[in-house]
């Protein structure tokens, strides 16, 4: 069975840069724009890993979607990568501040990326990645080489 990534980014160009990482290891992905779309998949899929946005534009808060899906006996253990693409100047200054609340709500890693680089991505968040296709996302790595 294929692992499904949850991915909720809301430019379109990244949130496929992003899925087509996954999507050519063998990985399932959902993409959504928002929290609230977000949420109810988390409700009604089998999720492996979340990645969100940091500074989402169009509403919501990364802080209450990490505790919707920490809070949830069903989703407390999934992997919570929160990810920054071309991160604003305010954003860099608030790196730490926004890193260190996040783990503390149980956010698993915080990603910033000046631009989107899929090895780097990959390798950054491969221990959160589902044991079971860590093979495939390797072999695709040594096969792009």
């Amino acid at each position: 069975m294929q692992s499904r990534i949850l991915i909720v980014l809301e430019l379109e160009e990244t949130a496929t840069s992003v899925a087509e990482s996954f999507k050519t290891s063998g990985y399932k992905v959902t993409l959504c724009k928002d929290f609230t779309a977000a949420k109810k998949i988390l409700d009604s899929k089998n999720i492996a890993l979340i990645i969100a946005d940091v500074h989402p534009e169009n509403g919501g808060s990364v802080y209450d979607f990490i505790r919707y899906a920490k809070k949830n006996p069903s989703t407390q253990a999934i992997p919570f990568i929160l990810f920054s693409l071309q991160p604003t100047r305010l954003a860099k200054y608030l790196e730490d501040g926004v890193r260190t609340t996040a783990r503390l709500l149980g956010c698993d890693m915080y990603l910033s990326m000046e631009y989107f680089d899929q090895e780097k991505f990959q390798m950054g968040i491969e221990s959160f990645l589902p044991k079971s296709q860590d093979s495939s996302m390797n072999k695709n790595k040594e096969g792009n080489k």
